[in-house]
Formats: C-alpha cells, structure tokens, sequence
C-alpha cells in the first residue's frame, strides 16, 4: 500500500504501477526513472522495460491502491503512532493504559489489549475528538452568524444615518424657504405699509383743506344771504371781511394746487425661478460603489506598485523615462474623482495630477513656492495644501504651509505651523479643518496636535498631548468627529497601534492592533469601511475591518518590489465616468468659489431668488496619511 522506493502511500495522485516483472511503483518515482534514461529499470531486480514503455501505460495494481485507501480511511478515524508514524493507534493496552499500533504489538508482549471498537477508553478519545471537530466549527458558525448580525447592524445604523442626513438636508432646505418666505412677506408688507402711509398722509392734507374749504363756502354764504338784506353799508367791516374770505379763498385754492392728485399704487411684480424647482426635483442622489478600486504607491524612478483592492492582486508598472519623475518621501493626495496629486519630494518644488484611469496620465501643475519632503499633502472643498516638511535645499525643517487651487492652477501662501517640523501624520475634518499629529522638528519628536481652521486661516496648537513623541504615523478622517491615527515611531520602535481621536471632547483610545509595526508616513487608505495599510518595515499589507475589529494579512508585494515602500507616496483611486471627470471636478470647485463670493457680497433684493446659491453654498465634497528596532508601543497618549 506504499511505495517501496518513496514509502509514500499510494493515492490518486500517486497511482500504483506493476512492472512486467511484477513489482510495483507509484507513478510519480517512475517518472523519475524514465525521465533520467528514457527507460523504465526495474530498482529491484533491473528488469528493463522497453523505451516506448512509459509509466502511464503500465496497469494499475488496484490492490495496493485499495489498502491505501483503506489506510488512509483509518488515519482519518484513528490517531497516528508517534513512533511509527504511518501507523494508526488501532488497539489499547489495558496493562500500561496506552494506545498501540500494529508495530507497537511486539513491545507489549503478554498484554491484554483490545482493538480500538471494543475499548472504552479509545470511543471516549474518539467521541472528544468528534466533539472538538464538531465544536471548532459550531465556533465557525456561530462568529458567522455574529457577522451577519453585525452586518444587518451595521445596515440598520447606515439607514439610519442616511435617513438622518436626508431630513438633515431637507430641513436646512424648508428651513432656507420659510426664511426666504419670510423676507419676501417681510419686503411686501414694508413696501404695503410704506405706500399706505403716503395715502393717508396725502389724504389726511387733502381732508383738512376739504374742512376749511366747507367753512369758507359756509361763511360766503352767510355772506351773502347778509348782503341781500342790504340796501348800504354803514361802515368799512362788511367790505373789510368780503376781503378776507377772498384771501382765504385763494390761499386754499393755492394748497390745493400744490396737493398731488390721487395715483393708483402698483406693486412690483414677483418672479421665480422654474430652474430652481427642477433642480429641487433631482436634489440628492444615491451613488453606487466606486468602480476597480486600487491603491497606487509611487517610487523613485519612474515606479508604480498598483494594489487592486477586489482582486487582492499586485501590478507593478514602469514608467517611461521621458515622464516626471516621482521623487522620494514625496506627499501625494486623492481627488474625489480618482485622479491622484503628487508634490515635491526631494528637493522638487513640482506638482502634477496623475490619472490613472486614463494610463497614469501626467499633468504637470504649477510649482510651489518652496521646495518640501516629508511633508503632508491633502484635498479640502476643492483645494489642495501642502503642510510643513523639509527643504533639502537650505537643510531646514519647514513651517511654511501652501494652498493650491484647482480651478485658478495658483498656490497662495497660508498661516504656517506652529513649529517648524516633518513626518507628521495629517487628516482633515467636517471639510472644515486639518489636524496634525506629532512629528520631527529635526532634534525630537513631537507629542502635540495642531489644528487649521479654513475659515479662519489659522493654525492653533490643541492643549492635548500625547504621552510621549512620534512620528511618521498616518492619519484619516473616519467620522465627523473621529480621527483614525496608525502605526509610526518613536523613540522606543515602530507602532502597532490604531488609535481613535475624538475631535469633539479631545480624547484618544486605543482601538486594535496590527501584526506588524508600520513606518506609514500618511500611507493610510479607507475603503468599504476597511482600513489598508502597506509597507513601512515589512513588504506585507494589512485590511482592518472595523465593523468586525479584526485584522487580515493580504497578498503580499514582495515578488515584484523588494522595498518597504518607506521613501514612497500613495493615493486612492478607482474608475471614473463623465460625471467624475477633472473637468467636471474643476467646474464644481469654480462653482464653489464663484459661491462663496457671492455669500461675501450678498444683499437680500425682493426681485432676486437667491435661495439656489444659499443651497448650493452649503453642499459639500462627501467623505472622501526611528529607530529601526520593532516593538509593539502601545502608550502614545
């Protein structure tokens, strides 16, 4: 049931062969024979087959392959002797209360001892056994089961979520139409009130010149029924008081030609808008899962490393050397388009947008103002800043930060950092502000937390520190109020841990650990609520799942990249369609700033609807980075 030239038992992948001369071999050795002198030599008698004998046309011995077969039955019911190691334990000794196999026999002469079916203590093994097995995969079951409850879970919350963030949005919509109903009702009853008040103030004259004119009229006729009855005047007070009432009379009609006559008042008319109905009929859309999403590495020398986040598969692709170059310890940043930016690195002033949807097409962007390494570049509402770093050519850390637009192709100098440093680890949060973390000032490294207010242009150090320096972590925006800080060093190694900072009440925890202690340098990707993270000490990367908390090891780059990655920058990418592309992104971003300038100089006029801008202004990019010794640092904070 073995082979005597191998001693490995006969199986369908090692068929038995007779030779003509009766022995027999598995396939696999005689291979091995035929292979060296094109021939088949019998190894114990050296019968020789003729050449065109090959092994696969020599019958099979079902014999031998039956036993085999039933040996290795046996091996999956009986345990193996471990000093005969191809035997299974098939009896029990009651005299020395241990298991034996068939070679075992002759050691135990003159012992009673039974087969395995008829020893009690053999079934009770075999029944733990089957419960073990049976229990090893109840466990399976039962953690799948947990997943399942955890996604439907994690489902509900994403409901809720996206319920809360659709009443969200249509609230701050009614809320934004009743204030504009209001202003409108508001403007009318001032204009209403404005125009009523003339009306009466112009009726009020014209009634009190009505008043006198009535006394006059009275008087004159009083007057005149007086002069009727006389013949002569006895005196000058008659003709006296005919003048006055003549003077009256011409100083009313005088007011009353210097009274405006009555004019029929019209509102202005009031318009709105259709455009603005149509686009609140096709207001928030559902969007699909991105398309071949993958992470790209950029080294030295025209090399990408491509990490295809579906497949769990690695490309590495050479660039021509007629492109830009990619520099070392370069910062690289995601558009929400899938197109990638790359600045400086080196002593490189240069930045350029890769797209990799398109062939890693290169376009070659305009210069920053300062040469920087290790620094931190990241996306923002349509801009792109670069923070602090290195500048190789003066040997000076930097705390000079820069903003890119990517309508205008311009950068602008913005507040600098607190301290001049490099290596730290930075994300953005509530498309409203940058944190750093830690880093190297060129003699230690940092323990503090800096934070950029954008409305403000603003670097502002937080009181929170952690418990000792670091640097070279990476760092993401997971939730509005949650910042996901990995891996690193300091002075005591490389870390293994993912922290969690609240924004809010500024606290840090420690969430889970990785297997191995990573130097990421912003090297940090989130997708499908799993974290990736790559390179920085080993040549392996990492999925964290964080609905489940648990760690995977995935395929590994080492067969076509013998490096780290630690000198390399990365960028998140994924296949693009028309409403992703650069020019559409460009346009948003030009919307954006056209936007906030008309929020700047906005004056509410009754004839302008400018609820579409107040809209859009509040819209949004949707969530879109030592020693050389390896220990596990656990107390950052």
């Amino acid at each position: 049931m073995e082979c005597p030239m191998c001693f490995e038992l006969y199986a369908q992948e090692r068929v038995a062969r007779n030779l003509l001369c009766g022995h027999t071999y598995c396939t696999i050795c005689l291979e091995t024979l035929y292979n060296i002198s094109k021939r088949i030599e019998c190894p114990l008698c050296r019968t020789k087959h003729e050449p065109n004998m090959k092994p696969n046309n020599l019958s099979k011995n079902f014999v031998a392959m039956d036993l085999a077969s039933k040996h290795l039955d046996e091996q999956k019911i009986f345990e193996q002797c471990s000093l005969h190691q191809k035997f299974p334990l098939q009896f029990y000794c009651e005299d020395d209360q241990q298991n034996m196999c068939t070679e075992c026999i002759s050691e135990h002469y003159g012992h009673k001892f039974f087969k395995y079916e008829h020893s009690v203590s053999l079934q009770i093994n075999r029944v733990r056994r089957i419960q073990q097995k049976l229990m090893s995969q109840y466990q399976i079951l039962e953690k799948q089961i947990k997943d399942f409850d955890d996604c439907k879970e994690k489902l509900e919350v994403d409901n809720i979520k996206l319920i809360q963030q659709i009443d969200d949005q249509f609230d701050r919509i009614v809320e934004k139409c009743e204030r504009r109903r209001k202003e409108l009702k508001d403007n009318l009853l001032n204009m209403f009130n404005s125009e009523s008040e003339q009306i009466e103030s112009d009726l009020a004259l014209n009634q009190s010149l009505l008043t006198d004119m009535v006394l006059l009229l009275q008087k004159l006729d009083q007057k005149y029924k007086e002069l009727q009855t006389t013949k002569v005047f006895k005196g000058n007070d008659s003709i006296k008081e005919i003048n006055e009432l003549d003077e009256f009379t011409d100083r009313d009609i005088a007011q009353l030609k210097q009274l405006k006559g009555s004019e029929l008042k019209i509102l202005p008319k009031l318009y709105f808008e259709q455009k603005l109905i149509n686009e609140i009929i096709k207001y928030g859309q559902f969007k699909k899962d991105l398309l071949n999403p993958q992470i790209c590495y950029f080294g030295e020398k025209h090399k990408i490393l491509i990490y295809n986040i579906e497949k769990n598969d690695w490309q590495f692709r050479q660039m021509p050397n007629n492109t830009f170059d990619y520099k070392y310890y370069a910062a690289a940043a995601s558009l929400p388009n899938g197109d990638i930016i790359i600045t400086g690195g080196g002593v490189s002033r240069n930045a350029m947008l890769i797209s990799p949807s398109k062939g890693f097409q290169q376009q070659a962007l305009k210069s920053m103002y300062y040469p920087r390494k290790e620094h931190a570049c990241v996306y923002l509402d349509g801009y792109i800043y670069t923070i602090g770093g290195y500048d190789g050519t003066t040997k000076q850390m930097l705390s000079c930060c820069e903003k890119y637009s990517l309508v205008a192709d311009e950068w602008k100098m913005i507040d600098p950092l607190q301290k001049q440093k490099c290596a730290f680890a930075a994300a953005t949060s509530l498309n409203k502000y940058i944190y750093v973390f830690g880093g190297f000032d060129g003699r230690e490294r940092q323990n503090t937390i800096e934070r950029y207010c954008v409305k403000n242009n603003q670097w502002k150090v937080l009181e929170f520190k952690f418990k000792q320096g670091f640097s070279n972590a990476a760092a993401l925006s997971y939730d509005d109020n949650q910042i996901l800080i990995l891996g690193g060093g300091s002075n005591q190694g490389f870390s293994n841990s993912l922290q969690m900072f609240d924004t809010n009440n500024q606290t840090i925890k420690i969430i889970s650990m990785m297997t191995d202690g990573r130097d990421l340098r912003n090297k940090l990707i989130i997708y499908n609520n799993n974290l990736y993270a790559c390179g920085g000490n080993t040549n392996s990367i990492e999925k964290y799942s964080i609905s489940q908390q648990i760690w995977t090891n995935l395929k590994n780059y080492d067969y076509l990249v013998q490096d780290n990655l630690d000198s390399w920058c990365s960028g998140f990418t994924f296949d693009v369609n028309d409403s992703y592309s650069i020019t559409n992104l460009m346009k948003n971003c030009q919307s954006k700033e056209i936007q906030q300038q008309n929020q700047l100089q906005e004056q509410i006029m009754f004839e302008n609807d400018s609820f579409n801008q107040d809209v859009m202004s509040d819209i949004s990019d949707s969530q879109f980075y030592g020693n050389q010794s390896q220990v596990q640092q656990n107390d950052w904070y």
